[in-house]
């Protein structure tokens, strides 16, 4: 059980930070991006290939990888904040494709990415600090556990200064009507990249944890299913509610690791696999059907035409 929980914590922790970082895109800024899962890819594979192929000493690789995501974040918003709504969405969610692609046989990327190959043996320098700063007793899981978190508190906390500013007032009246922001003679388009570069940057820190939880990179582990969690996770805590997106998190991977409490004897491991799937739909559908807003999220910050 206790393994169970930490797992949970761990994978939830991180997702939340991923979570974070969309929903300063849509919560707050009323951005459908549905590509989100590039910038976890950009940012763990900058840190995996500076540690292993350039001996980048790890804390450098790791604000590296913030910066290569907040680059392709705005590289991604310069053509795909032009366009709105339905158009959006397919302009970011083939991107995140095509960046996995890349990723996977992309020429001259495959020498430093290593294809479908992938990459490992980035995470030893992590947990020798753990040996320097006296912290030998933990396990590595749970020294990457009480960073994420440490994380999540932080990200959260800073974004919340930010969105109460007048800097987060304008992004939430691009949210509900961006042609008024206009008029008001605010510079839309330079502040749909800033929220764009900094919910990259967050995701491309939620990418770095990722990868030192599982230990490897590999292109197929950047799937869009990714992204689509993770729009769950924020529409179930609540889309604009600053700390839904860790609520939504726990709940969310507690009920999707939920099967592993289920005897073999009862449901193979495929068909637990399934059932997961048709519980995070029928999550979706609850959360559509009775709190559209989320558990933390308000009716007065949904935006019912956009």
């Amino acid at each position: 059980m206790t393994s169970y929980i930490l797992s949970v914590l761990l994978t939830a922790g991180i997702f939340a930070i991923l979570a974070q970082g969309l929903n300063l895109h849509w919560g707050f800024t009323g951005l459908i991006n549905l590509g989100h899962v590039a910038f976890f890819a950009a940012g763990a594979y900058t840190m995996g290939i500076l540690v292993t192929q350039f001996e980048v000493p790890l804390l450098v690789s790791f604000l590296v990888a913030m910066a290569v995501a907040t680059l392709l974040g705005m590289i991604v918003a310069l053509p795909a904040i032009r366009l709105r709504t339905d158009y959006l969405a397919i302009v970011t969610v083939t991107i995140g494709e095509i960046f996995r692609l890349v990723l996977k046989s992309g020429p001259g990327v495959t020498e430093y990415t290593r294809g479908s190959r992938g990459i490992r043996g980035f995470s030893n320098e992590f947990f020798f600090f753990r040996e320097n700063l006296g912290l030998g007793g933990l396990t590595p899981d749970q020294y990457l556990l009480i960073l994420v978190w440490i994380m999540v508190a932080v990200i959260g906390v800073l974004l919340w200064v930010l969105l109460k500013s007048p800097w987060g007032r304008v992004l939430k009246g691009i949210r509900e009507d961006e042609d008024a922001v206009r008029a008001l003679g605010k510079n839309v388009t330079a502040y749909k990249m800033q929220s764009f570069a900094l919910g990259a940057a967050i995701a491309g820190l939620a990418g770095v944890f990722f990868a030192m939880d599982i230990g490897s990179l590999a292109p197929d582990t950047y799937l869009p299913i990714i992204t689509f969690q993770v729009w769950t996770i924020m529409m179930l805590g609540g889309a604009a509610s600053h700390w839904g997106p860790v609520v939504g998190s726990v709940i969310f991977w507690s009920i999707f690791n939920g099967t592993l409490f289920i005897p073999p004897e009862f449901l193979s491991g495929a068909e637990a696999a399934y059932l997961r799937q048709i519980g995070v739909g029928a999550l979706i559908m609850a959360i559509i059907i009775f709190r559209p807003q989320g558990i933390l999220g308000s009716r007065e910050e949904m935006v019912l035409n956009r």
